[in-house]
């Protein structure tokens, strides 16, 4: 099943304001945060809102997300008993850092579906590389379970452990996103991109996550709700995108119903790359127009 994961919206799990007003946006997903965003003397109440407003159906045919607890932390075991509640589309482990963490995470969530007696890997991962470690091994992390949808980076944590500056732009981000990017699309999951801290800046978002998309990033999370038409008009192709895609579509398959194996659009030959480019260009679009069409 493909996703359309363009713009990932946190929500502190504590704030009932908040998650009440998370179905006006236009976010591709909700972010329940029990994590980074929900002080530890919050979490039990973040808890019981979110059981509360999943049990009510408040998010009913949205894409909810869990961000859960590192391992080996109590609050883990209290955030997972969050899955027998309904409409969980998956979880984001933090500070994922090799296959082993993730194996873990995975081994947990399994323990939790047979005890509420859920369908096998019903439950989503989309894990949160954080540190030089988890980027060294992202490939791993990628292809450790069956449950990754997804590939998160979180820029600031990969900072604060290599002990890097968030200049403007950030060039100590290239190298992670770009092993990000590789390691999501070599697994066929869909690269998010850490946040954009300058919630108020437009232009500046624009201008970083342009980069991120030409990068192949498919989405990216979002701290604020005023970013989402931003990042869903960014992580989108254009009008112009997706006429030239269905073009060149187009052109090749009418070149192969007529027995022919080159075909050439405005004079140019279209290469094997450019017409997979422009299939899933097409593919894309579509899935945004059936998205759009059932209010998601």
């Amino acid at each position: 099943m493909p996703y359309l994961l363009r713009s990932m919206l946190f929500i502190p799990a504590y704030n009932e304001k908040f998650l009440l007003k998370a179905p006006e946006t236009d976010a591709d997903a909700i972010v329940l945060d029990l994590e980074d965003a929900c002080p530890l003397e919050k979490e039990a109440e973040g808890r019981e809102l979110i059981r509360r407003i999943l049990t009510n159906g408040v998010l009913k045919g949205r894409q909810v997300v869990i961000r859960i607890n590192e391992l080996g932390t109590e609050s883990l075991h209290a955030d997972l008993t969050l899955l027998d509640c309904p409409g969980i589309l998956g979880l984001i482990p933090p500070k994922v850092s090799s296959a082993k963490d993730l194996k873990e995470f995975d081994r947990l969530v399994t323990e939790k579906e047979k005890e509420y007696g859920l369908v096998p890997n019903s439950i989503s991962f989309i894990p949160l590389i954080e540190t030089a470690g988890g980027v060294l091994h992202v490939n791993e992390i990628a292809g450790a379970s069956v449950r990754n949808i997804a590939i998160g980076f979180g820029g600031e944590d990969f900072l604060d452990s290599v002990w890097g500056v968030h200049d403007e732009p950030p060039k100590a981000f290239d190298v992670p996103r770009a092993m990000v990017v590789m390691a999501a699309r070599e697994n066929g999951l869909l690269p998010i991109d850490t946040p954009y801290l300058d919630l108020k800046n437009e232009e500046g978002y624009r201008r970083e996550e342009q980069k991120s998309a030409t990068m192949g990033f498919g989405g990216h999370f979002l701290l604020n709700p005023r970013q989402v038409p931003w990042a869903n008009e960014v992580f989108s192709p254009t009008a112009e995108e997706i006429a030239q895609a269905r073009r060149i579509v187009a052109a090749v398959a009418e070149v192969r119903q007529n027995g022919g194996s080159i075909a050439v659009l405005d004079g140019k030959m279209i290469g094997p790359p450019m017409h997979k480019r422009a299939e899933k260009v097409v593919a894309l679009a579509e899935l945004i127009e059936k998205n759009n069409r059932h209010g998601l």
